[in-house]
């Protein structure tokens, strides 16, 4: 294993926000009431997560309404703990230029994709943490043309499943610590190594639909950190999907207008042209992947055991889905239900 090269994560934090877009300008009566709003709305949120889910706990975990500016920091703060034993030194004037840029570029991604983010739920923050971004959530719910207080509720509901997701599976954070700690420390591979491997690999994720940066990411990436990614794409794919299921599911007896909210926020996300662009030079059309084919899992299970099947994929690591079962989810189905599979989960 090799450490990361070193990143000044002061200069991400920096240039982060120095360059992220504040959102719309509003006044301190209404900053005051959808703050207020959206925290009354968390308060409310999980519990009809833990009915709408069938997963008991809701765990403890902050509610924090903030801006633009303060999900940087988090996520920053966040991005620094989870690198602090992986990450290597400035051992020189030349590495710490190196480490300063490398800090910048990724505050200027944190930037693009802070005024994007709505809502994010941190396990890995020193205490659970439920963000809800205002401003962004202002700024979707007017593009979309939607019913703000019930824009918000729905987007709570979203934050709130994955704030119940970890309570019922309070091993999933280090099994996702694990797995990122496979992909960032791992040793580097001239991409030349098995050429032609890599480039059979990336046949095989264009036919089978692969976001186009997770099928960068494959190619220039050695089999474990490829194997890794495909395990956090599984559970992050379920993570999501479920969230976005949930949210309806529950959604529908506090939020009358929810199959619209729905509908409209699904033709945003699937926007083409400039949009679709930017979104696969984020990475985002990976995360968007992740919704979809998350959902369809979930849909799917939900159609053929209820909550009761689909809730055993939070009860242990051996029981979540990989990439193969979360796109075709009868295998995970059959997996689950085979009548030869003893306490253990063992055929």
């Amino acid at each position: 294993m090799t450490a990361l090269p070193w990143i000044d994560w002061d200069a991400a934090e920096q240039v982060g926000l120095e360059l992220v877009d504040p959102g719309p300008r509003v006044g301190r009566p209404e900053r005051a009431q959808i703050v207020t709003q959206l925290r009354e709305q968390a308060r409310r949120a999980a519990d009809l997560l833990v009915e709408a889910s069938g997963l008991p706990e809701v765990g403890e975990a902050r509610e924090l309404v903030v801006d633009r500016r303060n999900i940087i920091r988090a996520n920053v703060a966040t991005a620094r703990r989870l690198t602090s034993e992986s990450i290597g030194v400035a051992d020189s004037p030349l590495e710490a230029a190196a480490g300063r840029a490398r800090g910048a570029t990724i505050g200027g991604a944190l930037a693009a994709v802070g005024t994007r983010i709505l809502g994010q739920f941190d396990p890995f923050a020193e205490t659970p943490t439920l963000y809800l971004v205002a401003p962004t959530i202002l700024a979707v719910e007017r593009g979309l043309r939607v019913n703000p207080t019930d824009f918000r509720m729905w987007v709570t509901l979203h934050e709130q499943t994955h704030r119940v997701q970890f309570a019922n599976a309070p091993w999933l954070r280090d099994h996702l610590i694990g797995q990122l700690r496979v992909i960032v420390e791992a040793d580097d591979e001239p991409f030349w190594h098995d050429l032609s491997q890599r480039l059979e690999q990336i046949r095989r994720d264009k036919t089978a639909g692969r976001p186009v940066s997770l099928r960068l990411i494959n190619a220039f990436s050695s089999p474990d950190v490829a194997a890794a990614m495909d395990e956090v794409t599984a559970v992050m794919s379920l993570l999501e999907g479920h969230a976005d299921l949930m949210m309806d599911r529950a959604g529908r007896s506090v939020i009358p207008s929810v199959a619209t909210i729905r509908a409209r926020f699904d033709a945003r996300r699937t926007k083409g042209g400039v949009h679709g662009l930017i979104n696969r030079l984020l990475g985002m059309d990976a995360k968007l992947a992740q919704y979809a084919d998350g959902a369809s899992f979930c849909r799917h299970v939900m159609r053929r055991g209820g909550t009761g099947l689909l809730n055993r994929a939070f009860e242990g690591p051996q029981w979540l889905p990989t990439l193969t079962e979360l796109l075709d989810p009868e295998q995970w189905c059959r997996r689950l239900t085979s009548p030869a599979e003893d306490a253990d989960g063992q055929a």
